[in-house]
């Protein structure tokens, strides 16, 4: 009997020896891909499976409700002459979705970076409801080279970038989105200088209604037969300094205008701009104030991307005279203060002033614009901003007619967003 059980056992012990065999002859289970947290760049940030390569995904979802109240002689964007058309509105609502996807990569030679954004409107305003899907950014990041459409590098206060109001952008400063090739120098101390060609036909502001709008080869008006083709890029070059007490830019561009009339010389254009933005902790944190003058001839679209905000004149970049163009000048100015009294509550107050002055041959369309807002934000929760705006804006030109007399307006906006 001892016998028989132990020929059992060591018949148990070979089975096993020999299961053990086979199973190191197995190939091992893959290991199962996890998301994992990215956090060299941010929060938000996680490794796509299987790849170095960081990605954030983000954006919004916007619901806008707009008025005006105009004087009688107000002819603008939204009102005719002597004031309202019985086809335009005075109210209208906006309806926005915002996508982001921000993707980096870490590697020997440096941040390689791609960044997509992408909006869709739907939005009343005063030509009537409609969809509009916009790319509004596009490009890549590598070394100091951007390559596709991103904000010009001759902007420094827009929308999300210094204290600004709800609807304030092209009414008070320069802005636009551009296809463009670009590469920035870095001098260590948050010292930078850029360099950019850009397509100035591609121009357009964060509206996507105003998409078509080519801001910077003309501003309003001016593509009604007096503007040409693109027959080189503009030209624009910025310093830039970004510390802990805030930031600086000085920026300046060459923009060819060229005449649509074959046998009229064109012209070179140029614009310059300087702004500085200052953090203000003692007052609160996160509060910073924003100042910022422009200037330009002949590229008009660099000075204000807004002119059309409240003029009834075709303020243009030139008008052709004889065989040759006399270029328009113009300047404008921008301050802003964001004021945060705790963490769910701030204020914001923002304005401008703009003059433009056609050559002498169109002299009588000579106008200023000054725009004041102001805005208050609640974020009851993390992600979630109410908010409403009120402004005032006004038309002086400078030779009155039975159709172009001064003029004012009263605009408010309510805004509620959630941002992810």
């Amino acid at each position: 009997m001892n016998f028989k059980l132990a020929l059992a056992a060591a018949a148990v012990v070979g089975l096993a020896g020999t299961a053990q065999a086979a199973d190191l002859a197995k190939k091992a289970p893959a290991a199962a891909n996890y998301v994992k947290v990215c956090d060299a760049y941010g929060a938000g940030f996680f490794y796509i499976p299987g790849s170095e390569t960081c990605l954030k995904i983000g954006g919004y979802a916007r619901f806008q409700l707009s008025g005006y109240g105009l004087s009688r002689n107000w002819i603008g964007t939204h009102g005719g002459v002597y004031g309202w058309q019985r086809g335009l509105n005075g109210i209208s609502t906006l309806a926005r979705a915002d996508l982001t996807v921000d993707a980096r990569t870490n590697t020997e030679m440096g941040l390689l970076r791609s960044y997509i954004e992408i909006l869709a409107d739907n939005a009343s305003y005063s030509a009537g409801g409609g969809t509009n899907v916009y790319l509004d950014k596009a490009f890549i990041q590598f070394a100091g080279l951007t390559a596709g459409r991103a904000q010009s590098f001759f902007d420094f206060v827009y929308p999300g970038n210094a204290p600004t109001t709800l609807s304030a952008g092209a009414e008070l400063f320069p802005d636009a989105r551009v296809n463009l090739l670009a590469y920035t120098f870095s001098f260590g101390n948050g010292i930078t200088a850029s360099l950019s060609i850009e397509d100035p036909s591609t121009s357009a502001n964060s509206n996507p209604a105003g998409s078509t709008q080519a801001a910077r080869r003309a501003t309003l008006g001016a593509l009604g037969g007096i503007y040409g083709g693109v027959h080189s890029p503009d030209l624009v070059a910025n310093v830039n300094i970004t510390q802990a007490w805030g930031s600086a830019q000085i920026s300046g561009v060459l923009h060819d205008d060229v005449s649509a009339v074959d046998g009229v010389n064109g012209k070179l254009g140029w614009a310059a701009l300087a702004g500085v933005k200052i953090n203000l902790p003692m007052l609160g944190e996160g509060d910073a104030i924003a100042l910022q003058g422009t200037y330009g001839q002949g590229a008009l679209g660099y000075v204000l991307s807004g002119w059309q905000g409240g003029s009834a004149v075709s303020t243009r970049d030139f008008y052709v005279n004889g065989t040759g163009i006399d270029q328009s000048t113009g300047y404008a100015l921008y301050a802003g203060l964001t004021h945060n009294f705790n963490k769910k509550v701030y204020a914001t107050l923002a304005g401008g002033f703009a003059a433009y002055d056609a050559p002498s041959i169109a002299d009588a369309n000579d106008y200023n614009y000054v725009d004041v807002r102001g805005t208050i934000g609640w974020k009851p929760v993390a992600g979630l901003l109410i908010a409403g705006e009120v402004g005032y804006g006004r038309v002086d030109y400078r030779n009155n007619t039975a159709t172009r007399l001064d003029s004012d307006k009263v605009l408010f906006d309510l805004r509620i967003q959630r941002s992810f």
